[in-house]
């Protein structure tokens, strides 16, 4: 037996008492004054720089954490128990050590302040905190241990595992799942039915229900390839992109608005006019199978390929069409998030104040990133990448050209009217401006503002054009209020003397701002007079100002006409008078783009008079069919930089530069390359995509898995780090992950490989017995039952009524409004700042960030939607006019036909007798109005509105609307009412 030294055993025991006497619990009394006087100290002082929960951690110690406190920081304990002197905690807050005085910056605590917490140490420093033990437990990721989180080890192949009813697996998938089940002592349920089998692929692959002809071929089909046939001729439909892009576009938090402040940039519109551009190019690449890989590529760098299709560009949109803020690092760190959570399954963006707590990310790697997207930058104009018929793109730019058009004339009307104010009235503003721009001596503040007001009255100036007239005369007063500014530099008293100096000075033509010229135009004016006072001056300016008034009206309509550019029969002097109080633009550079900033320096109520039709312009490139589809892509930036280190994410208080590169734990070696390529997008877009990433596979096979089982392996879809669960099948997740990479990163041979297993086709036939060993079902020993989402009811509603319109991409509709469109829910119009409530009640996934997996809520509202809609009622009503229910001779008939189309099954003997009971009771309580009907009143003097259209603003942060007809309102029939009850039973709303 080996003996330790003695020092050594008295050392542990002496660390062991202290640990014990730290972690003891406390007695009351100790309690009591821990809570009183310990606690509020560290809340008041500390946490600003050493809490866990805000995340700062300054020498790596925290004290708002029981485990925090005893860890110590980078150079050990703070507080020994009972022992002041070895306690750093109390040196440093006696100020003892120069080099250690916390709180910093003199701000020392009081005696009695320091004294509570000396008697605190030497009682044992009782702690009665009660960590929550998941934060306890892990202060830093940047750990061993968190390092070898299996997310962050390579992907392995396992084999199959034997099993012992070697019948039952029809794929090696099955081979997993039921060796587990064996291993619990459980078996899997029995096979669904087939009806109920094509139902759930149908909706799984298309989310559309299948017709009640798939059906009958289906059940029909008794071959041992049927389901295989089903599967392939799902994964072939268009409806198979639309699907399963509105998934993506979860993951990639899409908008078809900026959100946020909505008043933040008046440069910007509040909506995009092309987001939908990139909507389209997702639902095209999954359609068309492009590998994951180059999924990834081409959303990321799409611009760096070399001979890239145009029409790829659209796919920049995965950057670009997320949530916008004042500050544009809130911008980047929407796309770290957004690029790390969508393809890796990773939190980097709470590495943005300090490293992160539980993943190996640290400080260094979110800012590396953050260099990336700091060297990106959105390019003005945006590509076209599709073309409209002639005819649709002659009408749009007609009405487009006629909006620029009306956009000039209230440019040129604002400018005028604006402009005859200050002209008339330059005496006043002149003298006002003496004030404001520091040309005369002010005495105190309170005299100055008094006359200003004075002035303000005695001239009758127009109080909004001041902040504009202030700004445009600091940078362009060089020569022509000159003379104005020499004389308002002499006082009362030396005015009469020196006046003739400054006329002299004037009229020799130099002593403009900066070696300038003056005006000669001005110069002239000031010939021959004899100024005795201020307003002398200004009445020189005022008389010079109305002789020019023909020739500004001139200048002004001559600007008008410039479409070209040229502008002639000016000379400069008079150009140079007629640039105030604003400068003037001609006609070829009134763009959309310079009129928005020209408004953006005039202040909120002089922009308001210039009443731009900038929303107008872009609902016409919203909406219009004729518009041309553009690309909403990035570029980088001419001079590609670093980011460095925001100390606390405080963008003010800089640490180190850290050169653009990878993730440190995903890296060969653990070694980050540097990026050389421009900003880095496509080697970072390389790095994500490499089959030597462990987690890029994992994370999209996961979120497959979900949408096919209701649950993923591994449950958080967009964490996948330390704080998530452990995969309910290991093996298997890996398993598929290398075939998902081995088959050329293929999503349709994923999808057929899930579907064609025996586990993807058992029923939901429960067991009590399961029940208890595994109530959430994670080993799959029967299928799940899924409520529908927001987009498959939906889109359901529309097949039943057989209206759903088909047509593959396209601008985007209001899915919630009436008139209401026809088109797939995908090609909603998203406001991420007003989601519709509807959209909200159902769950609808929120775009403001990424979110691969929705919530599921079963809620009043969702019932009342399907009961009182006009939407609804119109589906019924349409379901009772398909040929199906028509052509039926009889109740019978009619039933059957009903539930093929709503539940794509028959109806068993006791639900043909509910629905004669029903139909027969309903006839004798038939309504006099439908449920709608009186709110549709309303509704259609609403859509009258909506069809005259009339002088009305438009609203550049209100929803589009849908042209067509309204719901007509009239009462049900007994079996209209029917049908709508059966929309919302559950069997409608789930899938089995």
């Amino acid at each position: 037996m080996m003996h330790r030294p003695l020092a050594i055993t008295i050392l542990a025991l002496s660390s062991a008492s202290v640990f014990a006497a730290a972690t003891a619990e406390p007695t009351k009394e100790q309690t009591e004054f821990f809570e009183n006087k310990i606690r509020p100290i560290f809340k008041e002082n500390c946490y600003k720089c050493h809490s866990l929960e805000q995340g700062k951690s300054k020498g790596d110690l925290t004290l708002d954490t029981k485990a925090g406190l005893l860890k110590g920081g980078e150079n050990g304990a703070v507080v020994v128990p009972g022992d002041i002197e070895k306690s750093a905690l109390i040196k440093a807050v006696g100020y003892l050590d120069k080099d250690l005085q916390m709180p910093p910056k003199g701000e020392k605590l009081t005696n009695q302040q320091i004294a509570d917490l000396t008697t605190w140490v030497k009682m044992g420093a009782p702690d009665p905190r009660k960590d929550d033990a998941k934060i306890a437990s892990k202060l830093s990721g940047l750990t061993d241990k968190a390092r070898s989180h299996y997310a962050y080890q390579p992907v392995t192949k396992p084999a199959p595992p034997a099993v012992k009813n070697s019948a039952w697996p029809r794929t090696a998938i099955d081979n997993f799942i039921l060796a587990k089940l064996e291993s619990k002592g459980m078996i899997p349920a029995g096979d669904a039915t087939k009806e109920t089998l094509l139902r759930r692929a149908t909706y799984d692959l298309t989310g559309l229900p299948p017709t009640p002809p798939e059906v009958q071929a289906f059940v029909a089909d008794t071959s041992p390839q049927a389901f295989a046939k089903v599967v392939d001729r799902l994964l072939a439909s268009p409806a198979y992109g639309e699907r399963w892009g509105r998934h993506w576009l979860d993951t990639a938090r899409y908008s078809d608005t900026t959100g946020g402040d909505k008043n933040q940039n008046r440069r910007d519109d509040y909506r995009y006019a092309y987001a939908w551009t990139y909507r389209d190019w997702v639902i095209k690449a999954i359609n068309d199978d492009m590998p994951y890989n180059q999924f990834i590529i081409q959303q990321l760098a799409a611009d760096k390929l070399p001979n890239n299709p145009a029409p790829n560009l659209a796919a920049l949109g995965f950057l670009t069409v997320g949530e916008r803020f004042r500050n544009p690092n809130d911008i980047i760190n929407d796309r770290i998030d957004t690029v790390t959570k969508g393809f890796l399954g990773l939190t980097v963006a709470c590495a943005r104040c300090h490293d992160h707590m539980f993943d190996p990310i640290p400080t260094k790697d979110y800012y590396a990133l953050h260099g990336v997207f700091a060297s990106t930058v959105e390019p003005a104009d945006k590509p076209i990448i599709g073309l409209p018929s002639q005819a649709q793109l002659a009408d749009y730019e007609q009405q487009a050209n006629k909006v620029q058009k009306d956009n000039r004339d209230l440019y040129y009307s604002f400018i005028d009217k604006n402009q005859a104010e200050f002209f008339k009235k330059i005496d006043g503003y002149l003298m006002i401006q003496r004030i404001a721009g520091g040309y005369k001596k002010k005495g105190a503040g309170g005299e100055a503002e008094k006359e200003r007001i004075a002035l303000l009255q005695k001239y009758n100036l127009d109080r909004e054009l001041l902040p504009a007239l202030a700004k445009h005369m600091r940078g362009n007063d060089e020569t022509v209020v000159v003379p104005f500014r020499k004389f308002a530099e002499l006082s009362e008293s030396e005015f009469t003397q020196k006046a003739p100096e400054v006329i002299a000075a004037i009229t020799s033509g130099g002593g403009g701002k900066r070696g300038a010229a003056i005006n000669p135009i001005v110069v002239n004016a000031f010939k021959d007079a004899h100024p005795a006072s201020m307003e002398d001056v200004t009445k020189i300016y005022k008389d010079l100002f109305a002789s020019l008034e023909p020739q500004r009206k001139a200048f002004i309509a001559a600007n008008a006409q410039a479409m070209d550019g040229h502008l002639s029969g000016f000379e400069p002097a008079l150009v140079e008078i007629f640039q105030n109080p604003f400068d003037i633009m001609p006609a070829s550079q009134l763009t959309t783009q310079n009129l928005r900033e020209f408004g953006s320096k005039l202040g909120n109520k002089l922009n308001g008079q210039t009443r731009f039709e900038f929303s107008k312009l872009n609902e016409l490139e919203l909406t219009h069919p004729g518009a041309p589809a553009r690309a909403m892509l990035v570029a980088d930036a001419p001079q590609p930089k670093n980011s460095s280190v925001f100390i606390r994410g405080q963008q003010d208080v800089r640490g180190d530069m850290v050169p653009r590169h990878f993730l440190e734990v995903l890296s060969p070696d653990r070694k980050p390359v540097p990026f050389k390529e421009g900003s880095g997008r496509l080697e970072l877009a390389e790095d994500i995509a490499s089959k030597s990433n462990p987690l890029t596979a994992r994370v999209i096979v996961n979120r497959v898995w979900m949408h096919h089982f209701g649950e993923g392996f591994v449950r958080t879809l967009d964490d996948l780090g330390t704080q998530s669960e452990t995969p309910s099948h290991p093996e298997l997740f890996d398993f598929l992950a290398s075939y998902f990479m081995d088959q050329g990163w293929s999503l349709k041979k994923l999808h057929k490989a899930i579907m064609l297993s025996h586990v993807y086709q058992e029923s939901s036939q429960t067991n009590a017995k399961f029940e208890q060993l595994d109530p959430d079902n994670r080993l799959l020993w029967r299928a799940n039952v899924r409520r529908l989402d927001f987009e498959a009811l939906r889109d359901s509603l529309l097949v039943m009524s057989g209206k759903l319109d088909r047509t593959v991409g396209g601008k985007p509709v209001n899915l919630t409004e009436e008139p209401y469109s026809f088109r797939r829910s995908v090609y909603g119009y998203i406001d991420r700042g007003n989601l519709p409530e509807l959209m909200q009640q159902f769950d609808f996934s929120d775009p403001d960030m990424p979110n691969s997996k929705r919530a599921s809520t079963t809620v009043p509202q969702q019932a009342l939607f399907l009961m009182n809609s006009a939407m609804s009622v119109d589906v019924a009503r349409h379901i009772m006019a398909r040929p199906e229910v028509t052509r039926s001779t009889d109740g019978l008939a009619t039933a059957v036909a009903l539930y093929n189309i709503i539940f794509q099954r028959n109806p068993q003997p006791i639900e043909i007798q509910i629905a004669m009971q029903f139909v027969a009771k309903e006839s004798k309580n038939q309504p006099q109005t439908s449920p709608a009907q009186d709110k549709g009143k309303t509704n259609t003097r609403l859509a009258g509105k909506k069809q005259n259209g009339g002088n009305k603003r438009y609203d550049g942060m209100k929803a589009i609307q849908n042209e067509g007809d309204m719901v007509e309102r009239k009462p049900l029939t007994p079996w209209e009412t029917y049908a709508q009850a059966l929309l919302f039973s559950n069997e409608a709303s789930y899938v089995n």
